[in-house]
């Protein structure tokens, strides 16, 4: 028994699946979905969050490539298959139509506008990032200041490194005990509410400097950063840092009834394959419990759902 296909609408093309983000998690489950013969669309807005750093770390056989070069490479394999097809464009509405969904889409750099159905849609769109209101803080980010500790503490080694995070950061305590091994000197910017004081005197007994005044900005010169600035005007000196900032799941374009469930951290309710409570609808990659994780497992969880997803096809 075959799973009822969604009528084309009259302006597009019809796809087994559509991906909305082009990042590891959206490029490998496209992958794989090619390689089941499934006709596959993704639709990526090139705005990705990692834009400003310089080099990915922890994906095994692209090692400290460029991100860049990381995405190029995976519309690259996925586009070795007539069956599949990548375009740089704003999803802009997801709508049901019958049994599926139809999909619009904004063309960006030159690309046309898309509106095409779809038996099933992956959102795959990552989170954006909610720095604290450091006004110098953008100048360092991707260079000297980073938001993954597993990804980017290998390459502060001997560094005089500071951490700290929005005021809702849950984690900043970890942060700070697994950089002791890293850096030379460790200073952890963190309120009482933040980092509890059980938690602060077991740092203090790591090596950590527990300092509980505000910042005010970082500071540097020119792409060295090189302190940060309390609120009382003292600079502590720095070479790096690790920030933990907000996160947020932008998932504006899918219609009311599309809106998948979110946890209290605001994430995409979904089961360990990305199905959503949505029928036809799955959530992959960091859109999903715990959040931000390093590439390679944003991966493997984009491989997961387009495994689902072509099970679900089957009617099996």
């Amino acid at each position: 028994m075959t799973t009822p296909t969604a009528p084309m609408p009259a302006t597009g093309e019809h796809y087994d699946v559509v991906i909305v983000g082009g990042g590891p998690a959206g490029l490998q489950a496209a992958l794989i979905l090619a390689r089941q013969l499934r006709r596959v669309l993704v639709l990526d807005g090139n705005r990705p969050r990692h834009s400003a750093t310089m080099e990915a770390h922890g994906f095994l056989s692209r090692d400290n490539v460029p991100p860049n070069e990381l995405r190029a490479a995976g519309r690259e394999s996925v586009e070795h298959y007539d069956n599949a097809e990548v375009q740089f464009a704003n999803v802009t509405r997801v709508r049901r139509e019958g049994t599926g969904f139809v999909v619009e889409a904004k063309g960006v750099r030159g690309t046309p506008d898309r509106v095409v159905g779809a038996d099933r849609v992956i959102v795959a769109t990552g989170l954006k990032e909610l720095f604290p209101p450091f006004p110098m803080l953008r100048a360092f980010y991707g260079t000297c200041i980073h938001s993954c500790v597993v990804c980017d503490a290998w390459n502060k080694q001997d560094a005089r490194i500071a951490v700290f995070g929005v005021k809702g950061a849950k984690t900043l305590a970890y942060r700070a005990a697994q950089l002791v091994r890293i850096g030379s000197h460790v200073t952890l910017f963190a309120s009482e509410e933040q980092v509890p004081e059980d938690d602060a005197a077991r740092l203090r007994e790591l090596g950590v400097v527990v300092d509980r005044r505000e910042i005010d900005d970082v500071v540097g010169e020119r792409a060295d950063l090189t302190g940060i600035r309390t609120v009382d005007g003292e600079v502590t000196p720095v070479e790096a840092a690790f920030v933990l900032p907000g996160f947020e799941a932008q998932l504006g374009f899918l219609d009311d009834d599309l809106q998948p469930d979110r946890d209290a951290e605001g994430l995409v309710v979904a089961d360990n394959f990305g199905r959503t409570r949505v029928q036809g609808l799955y959530a992959t990659g960091e859109l999903t419990a715990p959040g931000p994780e390093v590439l390679i497992i944003s991966a493997g969880k984009g491989a997961r759902t387009a495994i689902a997803a072509h099970r679900d096809a089957t009617g099996f």
